[in-house]
């Protein structure tokens, strides 16, 4: 009777272990094609941004990325494009509702994620490096040089740092 119960609960634990392991392990974009999105919570410029005032910030939150972009969600679709959803706070030059804002693609060996950074407002992806990518967190830096006669801040390049949560 010893014999038979241990041969039950060993056969037991085998059919544990071996289920447990078949379990698929989530890759890089199992992660950022998280079905909610991604909302931004830190933004910062490593090097400081200088605007055309002479004012350097670090945090990109006050001032350059506008308080109707806060509340923004990007979803990284299996299809291969990203969407913006503008939230309830919609700036003026924003689609009401959430559209494809243009084509993503990753290459996790190399760690880069080419994505439209939505405040940046150009056709390109930006080429961004992946500093973390979790199920709770998706973290990328972008460096890029601005000439005299470009966007809102003084010629010079800069390196953001965008820490994106899941979106509620």
């Amino acid at each position: 009777m010893k014999k038979s119960i241990l041969s039950v609960i060993a056969i037991a634990l085998v059919s544990v272990f071996a289920f447990t392991s078949c379990e698929k392990e989530k890759t890089m974009t199992d992660y950022l094609t998280t079905e909610k999105g991604w909302s931004l919570s830190v933004a910062e410029c490593t090097n400081g941004y200088v605007f055309d005032d002479n004012t350097t910030i670090n945090n990109l939150f006050d001032g350059y990325v506008y308080d109707c972009e806060k509340d923004d969600v990007i979803k990284f679709n299996a299809d291969g494009f990203e969407y913006l959803n503008p939230g309830a706070d919609v700036c003026e030059w924003e689609p009401s509702q959430e559209s494809s804002i243009g084509a993503w693609a990753i290459d996790e060996e190399q760690l880069l994620l080419n994505m439209q950074i939505p405040f940046f407002y150009d056709e390109d992806a930006e080429q961004c490096k992946i500093i973390n990518l979790t199920k709770d967190e998706l973290k990328v830096s972008y460096t890029f040089t601005l000439t005299e006669d470009e966007a809102k801040g003084k010629p010079g390049t800069y390196t953001f740092v965008l820490t994106y949560v899941p979106a509620k």
